[in-house]
């Protein structure tokens, strides 16, 4: 008699819990295509698009996949130029306990930059997930995770896979709604992190810092009323009202020294960045021989303390003012306006 009950309440438990799945799992359909659908309008002018989408995954979680998925960005959000996002084929994962967490997986997308059909930039990503926790009330993105093998990306024509610049081994994580007391004018609206490893920043060629890099650390919050858009009129008025980005650890490692610095960032009339940092150079061995190229300059006016010795670190001022990044009285690089 005791088996039979047990039996019984284990087929109940076991059909209760598939009829519970199956209407979730609809429900986490219907909110995705209505996502969709109208993601113009929620996402101001931000457009998806989505082909052959299934449901599976039962009975431990929900799994919607798209035989591609692609979405149009309008200048402004992130860029001055338009985005496109094209993956050949994702899939979006839910627990059934936690429908407002989403896990997305993708083997690779690509990121278009483009205006009027003429494709002026391309950005890869290999081997992707992200985590995307929205509010459950109001459906917006509270948090952001993503996870990449590696991301490459070129200019203008294709060139080839060896000579483009790459990052490997890249997170990002972005933070929304965060509430902390802090003694800036403006609350934080948001904190990102970012790392990745094996740097080839074909960009830096002709700077000090060079080409290579074994890592690269950002942690990072935005001090704002609200996340400005990407234009001149919100970028503007975003710097009027005391918005700054504190960078609260930047790590830039090389073979041969690590550089670390801790800062503030606005942006001046021009919306070129502006700011200051306390940095600090680590190296093995022989500082001034390790020292990327053009930094030898400093040595004459800078000269290391008497017994500091290098792997003790030389502390250094770091600028960006008058469009130019500066260390100590020594330009590395021209900065450029952020939006134009």
């Amino acid at each position: 008699m005791r088996a039979r009950i047990l039996l019984a309440f284990t087929l109940l438990l076991i059909v209760g819990y598939s009829l519970f799945w199956f209407q979730l799992a609809k429900k986490v359909e219907k909110n995705t295509l209505d996502w969709i659908i109208n993601s113009e309008s929620r996402l101001n002018g931000t457009k998806f698009y989505v082909n052959d989408l299934s449901l599976s995954g039962f009975p431990y979680k929900i799994v919607i996949k798209a035989s591609s998925l692609t979405a149009s960005i309008p200048s402004g959000r992130f860029s001055t130029d338009p985005l496109l996002i094209s993956i050949p084929e994702v899939a979006v994962v839910f627990q059934p306990w936690k429908p407002n967490h989403a896990i997305i997986i993708a083997d690779y997308f690509n990121v278009e930059l483009s205006l009027f059909n003429e494709q002026k930039a391309n950005m890869a990503f290999d081997k992707v997930k992200s985590s995307i926790i929205l509010d459950p009330v109001t459906n917006h993105l509270n948090n952001l995770s993503i996870v990449a093998e590696s991301i490459s990306w070129y200019y203008g024509d294709e060139i080839k896979i060896n000579e483009s610049p790459a990052v490997e081994d890249v997170e990002f994580h972005l933070r929304r709604s965060i509430l902390l007391q802090n003694d800036y004018d403006l609350p934080v609206n948001s904190s990102v992190f970012f790392k990745a490893s094996n740097l080839k920043i074909n960009e830096l060629s002709s700077t000090a810092f060079g080409v290579d890099e074994n890592e690269l650390r950002i942690d990072a919050q935005l001090h704002a009323n609200k996340h400005p858009e990407y234009n001149v009129v919100e970028l503007s008025k975003w710097r009027d009202e005391g918005g700054t980005i504190s960078i609260r650890k930047f790590e830039y490692v090389t073979k041969d020294l690590v550089l670390s610095l801790t800062g503030d960032v606005t942006l001046d009339e021009e919306l070129k960045p502006l700011g200051a940092f306390n940095a600090n150079i680590l190296s093995d061995g022989n500082l001034l021989n390790n020292l990327p190229k053009g930094l030898m300059n400093l040595q004459p006016k800078d000269p290391i303390p008497p017994g500091q010795t290098a792997n003790q670190g030389v502390s250094l001022s770091i600028r960006m003012q008058n469009g130019g990044l500066y260390l100590g009285p020594l330009m590395l690089m021209e900065l450029w306006s952020v939006v134009k």
